[in-house]
């Protein structure tokens, strides 16, 4: 603002200040500006002269005189009306009462939305430490030695295997109608390999069928192993089931990336899949972190030498047999690691994660504090990769964990009695489906 909008404004009236864009430069220009300054305390002097010289002018304002006394008011009719029309609205409000329950159908559960999966689940808390910094990672049991997960670095990367050429993909599937929230449901649980930072296409390293049934609180889970071998329908092509999720993600991100996946294990099974659960490491670590931790039982001793790191180096991953309170990187490590037994082992333990993560969130439903439930559920629900699970029904679900009783979860894996080792042309290690048997195997697992 320059000094003849300024003056312009301080004729007109206008004071400094914050309620419009014109007072607050008026303001910063009258600190800069010493000419206007003057101005302004001259226009200031003006008006309070000519409102002192208004006062001076004012008539006296004669006595009000008092107000004549109210005559008595006899309360006893308006007591009576006001009890006619509360006896009135009564009889109106049964009957309007009456006339709705009889017209309304029943309402047997709560409906909900489609709206993320469990690889190696996600992270909390902070990210892997840098190699350099870590001495350990301990899993403590109570009154057992420490397991540590100590680090030994190597500079060599983890090769990868590329999957068989692929002719043009078509478009992914449409998602189906969102089910009923306490019906009988199948979420798949997706885990990805994305390392913190990285950008780009990722494998769906962890599969998860989690069935469950609120109304009659049985819960079961189906782990598939990565190198399950599946066609692509839709595609034209088959891939390693922790591809599937690939090929939709190439052709439009995490969203169709899912709903491939999705499409692709519930032919597999046999069975609807209705929603998906995408997260990561990161997601995993911050899961756990946020609902204080996971118990697990470690059936066995576990030592593994060459666990991948965040950098594509390697540590030792060590937990000792017996239960222990993880935080949210341990759970990732214990999630993760394969080398000390084989990939099936691998997805049974991440099932012993998923299944403290949701004993964890039913004692908080337990507990009865409704803001504390739908908050965690809330930030739960935003670490998420992607999901088509929408967020008041899984805050309806969440509710519904405490007829779940941790003990009585059904669990089961896809591993060689339900196929058989073999190899793609170009020599890639896979296992053939057998497919009758696993669709048997999900229909047993999942019934009540």
């Amino acid at each position: 603002m320059n000094c003849s909008a300024a003056r312009r404004h301080i004729a007109a009236g206008l004071r400094p200040g914050s309620r419009t864009s014109e007072q607050t430069l008026l303001g910063f220009h009258l600190i800069s500006c010493a000419e206007c300054q003057a101005v302004f305390a001259a226009q200031t002097a003006l008006d309070d002269s000519l409102l002192q010289s208004l006062l001076a002018q004012t008539p006296p304002v004669s006595a009000i005189p008092a107000a004549p006394a109210r005559p008595r008011v006899r309360r006893w009719p308006v007591a009576a009306l006001l009890c006619a029309l509360l006896i009135i609205g009564g009889l109106a409000g049964r009957a309007w009462w009456t006339t709705t329950q009889a017209s309304a159908p029943t309402a047997s559960g709560l409906t909900g939305a489609p709206d993320q999966p469990t690889s190696t689940l996600p992270m909390a808390g902070g990210l892997e430490p840098p190699l350099a910094a870590i001495a350990a990672v301990t899993a403590t049991p109570p009154g057992s030695p420490t397991p540590s997960v100590a680090l030994e670095p190597t500079a060599t990367p983890l090769p990868t295997t590329t999957a068989t050429a692929s002719p043009t993909a078509t478009p992914p599937p449409t998602a189906t109608p969102p089910p009923t929230a306490l019906k009988p449901l199948n979420i798949l649980l997706l885990g990805l390999d994305r390392r913190p930072g990285e950008s780009g296409t990722s494998r769906a390293d962890s599969l998860i069928i989690v069935h469950l049934d609120p109304l009659s609180g049985t819960l079961a889970l189906l782990s598939l192993p990565r190198d399950l071998w599946v066609p692509l329908t839709d595609y034209g092509y088959s891939v390693k089931i922790n591809a599937a999720y690939t090929a939709g993600e190439e052709n439009g991100g995490a969203e169709p990336g899912a709903l491939v996946a999705q499409q692709t294990v519930s032919e597999l099974i046999g069975q609807p899949i209705d929603y998906t659960v995408v997260t990561t490491f990161e997601g995993l670590i911050n899961t756990v972190d946020a609902v204080g931790g996971v118990a697990i039982d470690v059936q066995k001793e576990i030592y593994d030498a060459s666990y991948p790191t965040f950098d594509y180096g390697y540590m030792v991953a060590h937990f000792l047999p017996g239960q222990q309170q993880m935080d949210g990187f341990t759970a990732l490590v214990y999630s993760r690691t394969r080398h000390a037994d084989n990939d099936f082992e691998r997805g049974r333990r991440q099932q012993q994660v998923a299944i403290a993560l949701l004993s964890s969130i039913r004692r908080q439903v337990e507990n009865g504090d409704f803001l504390a439930t739908s908050t965690l559920i809330n930030t739960l629900y935003n670490d998420l990769e992607y999901t088509n699970l929408e967020l008041p029904t899984a805050l309806q679900l969440a509710l519904a964990m405490q007829a779940f009783d941790p003990a009585t979860i059904r669990r089961d894996s896809v591993d060689l009695r339900y196929g058989y080792e073999t190899s793609t042309y170009d020599g890639a290690y896979i296992i053939a489906p057998d497919l009758p048997a696993i669709q048997q195997l999900a229909a047993d697992l999942f019934r009540k």
